[in-house]
Parts: structure tokens; C-alpha cells; sequence
């Protein structure tokens, strides 16, 4: 059976890079993980990084998987608001009508990521993707038909979910 993963990337600091605490984290998730036959993640170094420790392979970077693009006063505002939203990230994006949009149509593009590669990936492969929080948000309700209103969860550093055999989409914690 076929089986794709999306990861959010590893725990990461306040300039982006991954924490040492997160690339031990991932180097352990890696044995519970196990193999995988196709590797993707976004283009920012931290989901990189993040591919290599939990597989051993450089990931094809596709930048459906990306994060928005903020600027870096966004970015250290929406982080610093995630911390106090239930939520996250994810919340203090889809909180915001100038976010939610943006959010949304990464989502949108996520799942024609996902969509594609189970679409080619051979039967009984198993496949992975390194993700942002609010993207990966919005890509699961997409992929679950749900209102697109307000965020439903967030994902913490490594937590995601996977889908199986392109019906069954279930979280990872």
C-alpha cells in the first residue's frame, strides 16, 4: 500500500536554524520512521535539514511544500503571536485576513503536491514531505473537506500527517 508522510520540520530557533535539541529529536525519529523511497521538503534549509536527519537522502526541494513568504519582522511577529495562540502559528495565520489567504493557497498547493506523488509513486512505496505548520494546517483540511475559517490544530517540530493508499489520512504525533 502506498503511504506519504508530511512532517513539520524540526524544533528551530529564533533565526530559523535548528536547535540541537530538534536535530537530536529527528536523528531519533529516524529509527521509528524507518525507509523511505521518495524524500521532498520545502526550500528553506531548516525542512532540508530536517529530511536528511530523519532519511539519510537529500530531498527534491519543491516549493509547494514552502512556508509563506514573510518577511522577517512578519515572521518574528507571527512566531512571537503563535506562542500565545492555542493554536500556533497556524492560529495566528488564519486569524488574520491578510494571512488567511496566503496560508490557503499554500495549502492548496501542498495538496497538489501530495495529490501528485501519490499519483506516480509505485505501489507498496513510501514517500515523505517537510513542511510548514500553517501550511500543512490547511493542506489537512483541504485533503478533508473541512472549512478553511479558522485553524482546527497546529503541528509541533515533527508531528504531520500521513495518508494511505490515497483514501485514509491520519495524524502523526
Amino acid at each position: 500500500m502506498k503511504e506519504l508522510y508530511v512532517l513539520r520540520h524540526a524544533e528551530k530557533d529564533g533565526t530559523g536554524k535548528l536547535t540541537e535539541e530538534g536535530k537530536g529529536i529527528a536523528t531519533e525519529r529516524s529509527k521509528k520512521l524507518g525507509h523511505f523511497d521518495f524524500v521532498y521538503s520545502s526550500d528553506k534549509p531548516r525542512a532540508v535539514e530536517t529530511a536528511v536527519l530523519l532519511t539519510k537522502i537529500q530531498p527534491v526541494i519543491d516549493t509547494r511544500a514552502s512556508a509563506l513568504p514573510l518577511t522577517p519582522k512578519e515572521i518574528r511577529a507571527t512566531h512571537e503571536q503563535g506562542k500565545l495562540h492555542h493554536y500556533g502559528i497556524a492560529g495566528v495565520l488564519f486569524d488574520s485576513d491578510v494571512y488567511r489567504p496566503m496560508v490557503i493557497e499554500k495549502g492548496k498547493a501542498l495538496v497538489e503536491l501530495i495529490k501528485e506523488l501519490l499519483g506516480t509513486l509505485p505501489q507498496d512505496s513510501r514517500a515523505l514531505i517537510i513542511s510548514h505548520d500553517g501550511v500543512m494546517v490547511a493542506a489537512n483540511m483541504i485533503l478533508l473537506h473541512r472549512e478553511l475559517l479558522k485553524a482546527e490544530k497546529t503541528y509541533e517540530p515533527l508531528q504531520g500527517f500521513r495518508i494511505f493508499g490515497n483514501v485514509s489520512v491520519e495524524d502523526v504525533l
